[in-house]
């Protein structure tokens, strides 16, 4: 059984007005695990490099020891753009100058028991903020600018690739 989570319309305007884009397809075989659907549902993935003059930012999640791109599922009534900015200011404290979608990524889960495939929206962003401040009720412990990536962001397939697609823009 596949899942399948688009952001229909609009992934139809983002399309007609960036066609320069080629939609990156990524699959990851999760062998024997299970997958978990109890998460409220989405229209799709947004993930940010943001930049400014002191760097990259990059989020640790409360759940997690490694440093990450800032990234959070589409609200089902959300617009891509303003869960942009959103998300740049709950998990990094962060106003934007500018955003730009850099890339469009169709990522597929295979688990055991099902496959879940979601739209990710990769934007290249711009910010004159100097440092980092995370809400503290969005699930991000800390958030701060890096000169040099870490390299288990990089190890990531799809962050390697953001940090790629957003290298040009």
């Amino acid at each position: 059984m596949l899942i399948e989570l688009p952001a229909a319309d609009e992934i139809d305007g983002l399309a007609m007005t960036t066609p320069q884009l080629e939609v990156r397809k990524l699959e990851f075989d999760l062998g024997k695990a299970k997958a978990d659907l109890n998460y409220p549902p989405c229209k799709g993935q947004v993930v940010l490099v943001i930049r400014s003059e002191h760097g990259i930012s990059l989020v640790k999640r409360d759940t997690d020891k490694e440093w990450s791109l800032p990234c959070d599922r589409i609200g089902p009534t959300e617009d891509v753009g303003k869960s942009v900015k959103r998300v740049a200011k709950d998990q990094c404290g962060v106003m934007l100058r500018s955003a730009e979608l850099a890339g469009i990524y169709d990522v597929v889960w295979h688990y055991s028991d099902v496959s879940v495939k979601r739209l990710h929206f990769v934007y290249a962003a711009m910010t004159d903020d100097h440092r980092c401040s995370p809400s503290k009720d969005k699930g991000v412990s800390e958030a701060k600018f890096f000169k040099e990536i870490p390299h288990g962001v990089q190890d990531d397939e799809i962050q390697k690739f953001a940090l790629i697609d957003c290298s040009a823009k």
